[in-house]
């Protein structure tokens, strides 16, 4: 059995920051991908290699076993620092407990696994990689299962407690809805516009934003909670447009939505920057992406052909600019 897996990489469309605080989220597969070539092997051992890493590891069955009940009992013991700082010492680990986890439930196979991801980080990377490697591994073991479900228990030791968002998206493709509160959605939009990624050139600080929001909101929880408030409502303004394939309308919003939210401070002037460029070579709209303090933008084209135009736009100021499709399809066989 050999099998070569395509799988997407997620934007956030709507909703950084806001959902923690129980408001509307959007987010979209997107058509960057990690592919993850997978065959069956006479062998004792499961072997990841990640080209993009330089890395190789081998584990057996022993191995797989143990590494997994280790990263379970810590789990219940709530050492989730412990976990994450595991995954920052082993950039394997992960993935390895991916298939761990799989083959704990469907029977031990050795395998080879090749893992080459153009996703850059903040657009759900480390998910579309164990998605990847979720649905081939599956696919070798002749099993149907919730690709997703594997995928997240990698983002799990990566990021602590994901809320499947990443997972779930880049699994199912097209695109999600998510509150605290009621959990995830499948969005039916027939819509797939293309947009620009612009590479900020800055490490994206999502945990420091994440706290810094939280402290902001114990300081001033009336600014904060209005905050939150106008970010809910530009989000469901924004799915609106989108259900009625309003691109303009949709890119007016995101361009809302970075305007509210930079009150809180998390913006960046090379953040700021991108968006104003966006604006002037005339995009429908463009913000930030994932956790602000650095990362990456999305802008809003009119099509094709006008990403196009943008991204050679931005690469003449000398940043790194690509253009994407959103609403792909999800994880799948190539």
């Amino acid at each position: 059995m050999e099998c070569t897996i395509l799988s997407p990489a997620k934007i956030i469309l709507f909703g950084e920051h806001a959902v923690v605080y129980d408001k509307l989220g959007i987010a979209s597969a997107c058509g960057i991908y990690s592919k993850v070539k997978i065959k069956s092997v006479d062998d004792d051992f499961v072997e990841i290699i990640s080209k993009d890493l330089g890395l190789t590891k081998k584990m057996s069955l022993d191995d797989l076993s143990k590494i997994v009940n280790m990263i379970d009992d810590l789990r219940a013991q709530e050492n989730i620092d412990e976990i994450k700082s595991m995954a920052q010492e082993d950039l394997l680990l992960p993935s390895f407990v991916v298939v761990g986890k799989i083959m704990q439930k469907y029977g031990f196979k050795g395998l080879n696994i090749i893992i080459s991801s153009h996703v850059p980080k903040n657009l759900g990377s480390s998910a579309s990689v164990f998605n990847a490697i979720s649905k081939g591994v599956l696919e070798c073991l002749n099993v149907t299962d919730d690709t997703a479900f594997f995928a997240n228990e990698g983002d799990k030791v990566v990021h602590g407690t994901p809320s499947g968002i990443d997972a779930y998206t880049i699994a199912n493709g097209g695109w999600i809805s998510y509150r605290k509160s009621i959990g995830i959605k499948t969005l039916n939009l027939n819509v797939e516009p293309y947009i620009v990624i612009v590479d900020s050139g800055d490490v994206a600080r999502t945990a420091d934003t994440v706290l810094f929001v939280k402290k902001r909101l114990e300081e001033d929880s009336v600014f904060v909670n209005g905050v939150m408030d106008k970010l809910d409502k530009i989000s469901k303004e924004g799915l609106q447009a989108l259900m009625e394939n309003d691109l303009e309308g949709v890119g007016q919003k995101m361009t809302e939505f970075y305007n509210i939210l930079r009150t809180l401070e998390i913006s960046t002037p090379t953040l700021d920057e991108i968006v104003k460029i966006a604006i002037n070579a005339g995009a429908f709209g463009a913000k930030p992406t994932g956790g602000w303090g650095g990362g990456t933008c999305i802008v809003l084209s009119k099509d094709k052909k006008h990403s196009e135009e943008i991204t050679d736009v931005f690469k003449a100021k000398g940043f790194k600019a690509f253009v994407a499709k959103l609403g792909v399809n999800g994880t799948r066989v190539d």
